[in-house]
């Protein structure tokens, strides 16, 4: 009888411990909503999650703007060029070369006109937005108003990239000369560095945030060779390695939470847990520069050749999907909620979510 019973307690242990790990470890994903970008028309919105008709602003097609709000496709002066952002409402009008940025409403209406020559980009939820100056040493950070924020303007030696925080938590902005910036909403200071003190006659290319916000990767290269730096949320150094191969441009790569990273390189898809190789995928063909990548807190997604694959945090494929390559290229970009995020293609707009 004692011997049963120990038996009992040894499996429901056993079962519920076993049951908890697997459940964290294999997240769905599934498609819940479709959009035909020409033809401006889908599926229902799904009953559950967001609603991606009042959560998305719009999206652009041939270089047109098309507004969920107004279900139109803006006409414009071909002069000018749009800059909108993702998650929230309202658009930009600017000229290539000019000094004149216009805001409207969602609705098209004229909200302010400005004598401003730098070329705006609004990430996700334009805030801050950031304007590029023309010979790209400098970027000014204005709120949706076009009035200076925070630290009103960062200056280095020619930018190289940026990232917004995928939920609503500023921005981190790269120079090639080293100096990078890791601002808040509001555009003031988290932390700011010139990296080339350490790490003379170093070139730095690309930079890419935690979803939470908290880990900063950096790529740069030394001579002929190609370097990951890592940073915690006040820019202290946590972890440095070096990549195998030497790449003389930008790298589309994103890190977790934990600090894991998944590279999406012309040639190979890499994954590195602390600083060690895990696994890599060679690809058939040499790609472009630019390569698919995206990571919320529960999986990573990227583009390998015609296929999307899905990965969970620690590196582990869960599930792939087919796409053609007439639709190529493909970019990913978040929900408002942690659960959702979209994929754009050339044809279609697709909502995401994972359970």
């Amino acid at each position: 009888m004692w011997q049963t019973i120990v038996y009992s307690i040894g499996f429901f242990l056993l079962f519920y411990y076993g049951w908890d790990v697997d459940l964290n470890l294999v997240p769905s994903i599934r498609e819940t909503w479709v959009w035909n970008s020409e033809g401006r028309f889908g599926t229902s919105s799904p009953k559950l999650g967001e609603d991606p008709l009042k959560t998305m602003n719009g999206y652009k097609v041939g270089g047109r703007y098309y507004s969920f709000r107004t279900g139109k496709f803006l006409e414009a002066d071909p002069k000018y060029l749009i800059d909108f952002p993702l998650l929230t409402n309202g658009y930009l009008l600017y000229e290539k070369i000019g000094d004149e940025v216009n805001f409207f409403s969602d609705v098209g209406e004229l909200f302010w006109k400005k004598p401003i020559n730098s070329y705006p980009r609004s990430g996700y939820f334009a805030s801050p937005v950031l304007y590029l100056s023309g010979d790209n040493n400098t970027v000014f950070l204005m709120d949706e108003s076009g009035n200076r924020v925070g630290k009103s303007e960062l200056n280095g030696r020619f930018l190289t990239d940026y990232q917004f925080d995928s939920k609503n938590k500023g921005v981190v902005v790269l120079f090639s000369g080293g100096e990078i910036y890791r601002l808040d909403e509001k555009g003031n200071s988290l932390f700011e560095s010139d990296l080339s003190k350490d790490k003379k006659d170093s070139f730095f290319k690309s930079v890419a945030l935690s979803p939470n916000g908290k880990l900063t990767g950096i790529h740069y290269s030394l001579l002929d060779k190609d370097f990951v730096l890592v940073l915690d949320e006040v820019g202290k150094t946590i972890e440095e390695f070096s990549l195998p191969k030497f790449y003389p441009h930008k790298l589309y790569f994103v890190i977790g939470n934990d600090g894991s990273i998944l590279f999406n390189l012309p040639d190979s898809l890499s994954f590195y847990q602390e600083g060690e190789l895990i696994w890599e995928k060679t690809k058939s063909k040499q790609g472009g520069v630019y390569q698919s990548v995206f990571v919320t807190d529960s999986i990573y997604v990227a583009l390998l050749e015609s296929e999307i694959q899905f990965y969970n945090t620690k590196g582990s494929l869960i599930r792939t999907k087919r796409i053609a390559p007439s639709e190529l290229p493909l970019r990913f970009f978040p929900g408002k909620t942690d659960s959702v995020f979209y994929m754009q293609s050339k044809s279609d707009l697709m909502q995401f979510q994972i359970f």
